[in-house]
């Protein structure tokens, strides 16, 4: 009975030892989800326009993008849904599945999920019919 009493002290006590890493973990996710809030604060509707709102009544989101977004090159748009994705999550190492949309027709014009970023495609639109 002593020697199984001594095991489970001494687990415990590992246990417990090892407590303040998983507040220490919490503490570097957190922070880490607040440099995404900042960052995309800074390119959102206020900013440089990548993403106009955000529609999270159901899943997957439905994530609004603006005129910023298409001006950007793909490596920065891919960086944008990927840390959109992650913040949504609120985990820097998980993602939450999004479709994007165009914030001025409202149709979709891609998605993130299990295939990772994936843009459709689009027809060119003539810059003379803007001028109509």
């Amino acid at each position: 009975m002593k020697v199984l009493a001594a095991i489970v002290l001494a687990l415990t006590i590992s246990f417990l030892q090892g407590m303040p890493a998983f507040g220490e973990d919490f503490k570097k996710r957190e922070a880490q989800i607040a440099e995404y809030k900042s960052w995309l604060d800074s390119v959102g509707p206020k900013g440089s326009r990548f993403w106009v709102k955000l529609d999270g009544r159901q899943r997957p989101h439905k994530l609004y993008l603006g005129e910023g977004f298409y001006r950007a090159d793909f490596s920065s748009q891919e960086r944008f849904v990927d840390t959109y994705s992650r913040y949504l999550a609120g985990h820097p190492e998980k993602f939450m599945l999004i479709d994007l949309f165009d914030a001025t027709t409202n149709k979709p014009v891609g998605e993130f999920g299990w295939d990772g970023f994936k843009l459709y495609w689009q027809p060119v639109q003539s810059s003379a019919k803007g001028r109509e």
